[in-house]
């Protein structure tokens, strides 16, 4: 059977009831559109990092592109097997489902995405995309973080960011409110036993010490094993409409799902597809990822429309950066600049925003120019999708890169 959460009793469940003060504001908000009536602050985002650095020309080919096949002897995909977009660009053969969507006028694609004085090393670029900042400062905050303190106020166990994956993300970190991280989906599933269930039992409530940093602890313990209560009732009693296979992104989504549809009122999820850091074999390896990657957001858009949910959804994938545009002796890539994106939704503008890769235009490192700076994209979906003011969120006035009809 199916059980749908409203506010008033996810918030009596989390112990919420008392201090509905310090509910952030687009909770409070968020019952309305559960019970039923449309409201813009009912919107959830979906974050798929790539990681690694996945090659961009080999997901989008250029395929009648003569300097593509120059460049790659060994590794480029084959024209007459590419998945057909326009007369000069297709999809990698693997991505049926994606370009199931594009064809049916549900995906977005952005080329050439990127941003000035790219920097090449995965931990670096990594942080560069979370935060927002400029290649050459450090910010210790996210965007999202940030997004956070700004739509916000006071403090709850309920966390408006959740990231499946083994580490946190520095997209979440912020000066107030704090994100969750689960490690894997199956330990949302698997409720522990005897002493350790009764551990965890005791932690719904504590008494306090007196001492601030005790029973700041006692208190994200308390309210981390809440939350995983009700993580785990959303993942027991929604049941998906699509057959998830058990490939981790495709688990990661159908939890992501389960949460959306049952009403938990969190804003932001964020997962992970590694292993794009295609030094040697390329072809084989970039094939499964891609496989998985498009299966899994396919099925994940169809379970989102039979739920009745994919309204109040939009989510678009990336990654650290692109790869070099000649493949190198082993049969692969090393680490580039721009790369592509993907962003899919309800309210999505589909179709191919940008022009094709400009092989003929290279940087002295022989990678691709980027055309769009990623910040663009966070300052439309900030804008369009979740109703704040990019300026402050971003850092700087990025013009708005248009992904969402935000008047549907």
């Amino acid at each position: 059977m199916l059980t749908i959460l409203n506010r008033r009793k996810f918030c009596h469940s989390l112990g919420l009831t008392a201090i509905a003060s310090t509910v952030p504001r687009f909770l409070e908000k968020t019952g309305s559109a559960i019970d039923g009536r449309d409201s813009a602050d009912d919107r959830v985002l979906v974050v798929i990092q790539l990681g690694g650095g996945n090659d961009g020309l080999n997901t989008v080919v250029p395929f009648e592109d003569s300097q593509y096949y120059k460049a790659r002897p060994k590794i480029a995909v084959d024209a007459t097997k590419v998945l057909k977009i326009s007369d000069r660009l297709g999809f990698h053969p693997e991505m049926v489902e994606l370009h199931r969507l594009y064809s049916e006028g549900a995906l977005a694609v952005i080329p050439n995405v990127g941003y000035p004085n790219p920097n090449r090393s995965h931990f670096r670029s990594t942080d560069i995309w979370e935060t927002g900042s400029p290649s050459g400062e450090l910010w210790k905050t996210g965007w999202l973080g940030r997004y956070f303190d700004a739509a916000c106020k006071g403090e709850s166990p309920i966390p408006p960011g959740i990231r499946i994956g083994e580490n946190p993300s520095l997209a979440f970190a912020g000066d107030k409110l704090r994100a969750a991280t689960f490690a894997n989906p199956r330990m949302l599933e698997n409720p522990a036993e005897g002493i350790e269930r009764s551990s965890l039992d005791h932690m719904k409530s504590f008494e306090k010490t007196g001492i601030s940093s005790l029973d700041f602890v006692q208190r994200v313990s308390s309210d981390a094993n809440r939350l995983s209560l009700d993580l785990q009732r959303a993942a027991r009693d929604v049941r998906p409409k699509v057959t998830y296979p058990p490939f981790a992104l495709c688990q990661s989504l159908r939890l992501v799902s389960q949460m959306i549809t049952a009403g938990f009122p969190t804003k932001v999820y964020y997962v992970s597809h590694g292993g794009f850091d295609t030094h040697a074999a390329q072809p084989q390896k970039q094939a499964y990822l891609l496989q998985e990657l498009s299966e899994a957001v396919g099925l994940f858009h169809q379970d989102l429309k039979a739920q009745g949910q994919l309204h109040r959804v939009l989510g678009f994938t990336f990654s650290e950066f692109g790869r070099r545009v000649a493949e190198n002796k082993n049969a692969g890539t090393d680490h580039g600049a721009a790369s592509v994106m993907f962003a899919f939704g309800g309210k999505i503008k589909p179709g191919f925003h940008g022009e094709p890769p400009k092989l003929d235009q290279l940087d002295d490192l022989g990678d691709l120019r980027h055309e769009t700076d990623f910040r663009q994209v966070y300052a439309g979906v900030i804008q369009d999708w979740l109703g704040a003011d990019p300026t402050v969120i971003v850092g700087r006035d990025f013009p708005a890169f248009r992904i969402v009809n935000a008047s549907s």
